[in-house]
């Protein structure tokens, strides 16, 4: 969705600008689609979306961490800790899982993280302040680490991050790049040594099924999937090891 209304909003300036007469262009669209524009408003729309882009990821994430948090409690049937002074839910997630913020930084880079929560850390700024507060902003971005030569290799052809007040399209691609990048390093690091099921899945059931180790194999898969919510490819992977150990 993000992808067509850049298109379609790319297309409208394109073609107001290459009208010549943008007030007279605005004012044919709004009698062709009944809807009023606001002429001050066109040239600051490419800088308003991205922003409004980047509130979205950012919800995706503060989603994720959440939803990270409830499964590992659960998988683990162990209470989460760390959560006084309102720290900041990522720091939370690393301490739990890491033990330490730095344990984290050192498997995901500081380079990477930094950035990550750069954006992560505009929303606020966006939703509630925007110009009228942007020291804070752009002390964080001058305070971003600077990318390891892997990296910025990996991310050479983006023209991003940008300051607080100059964010672009790239900026929303980078946000989202790096939400993946630290989302799937996160599961990763959550991810349940091979034994661990033994230990907590009650493999009493299936018992009777041992002289028919496909069928048994399926049972568990399907328990699996029903008590987490897997993926058939994962669940399916979890029954072989129990069946080989």
């Amino acid at each position: 969705m993000v992808e067509l209304t850049e298109l379609a909003s790319r297309s409208f300036l394109t073609a107001a600008r290459g009208s010549g007469d943008i007030p007279m262009f605005l004012k044919q669209e709004t009698a062709k689609h009944g809807i009023h524009v606001n002429l001050a408003e066109v040239e600051s729309l490419s800088r308003h979306l991205t922003r409004t882009y980047i509130v979205l990821v950012a919800s995706a994430v503060e989603r994720f961490l959440k939803e990270l948090r409830e499964e590992h409690s659960a998988l683990y049937r162990k209470a989460w800790i760390g959560d006084a002074n309102k720290k900041d839910r990522l720091i939370v997630v690393f301490e739990n899982l890491a033990g330490s913020e730095s344990n984290v930084l050192k498997r995901i880079g500081s380079d990477v993280v930094s950035r990550f929560q750069y954006y992560r850390h505009l929303r606020n700024w966006i939703i509630h302040d925007q110009e009228s507060n942007l020291s804070e902003p752009q002390e964080n971005f001058e305070s971003l680490v600077p990318l390891t030569e892997a990296n910025s290799e990996l991310y050479k052809l983006l023209k991003s991050p940008n300051p607080p007040a100059e964010l672009v399209f790239d900026d929303f691609i980078l946000f989202s790049r790096l939400t993946n990048r630290v989302a799937e390093a996160l599961c990763t690091m959550a991810r349940p040594p091979d034994d661990h099921w033994k230990d907590f899945l009650d493999l009493r059931p299936f018992k009777k099924l041992e002289k028919d180790p496909e069928r048994m194999k399926n049972a568990i898969s399907g328990k699996i999937r029903t008590d987490y919510g897997m993926e058939a490819p994962t669940a399916n992977w979890i029954a072989e090891n129990i069946m080989a150990h």
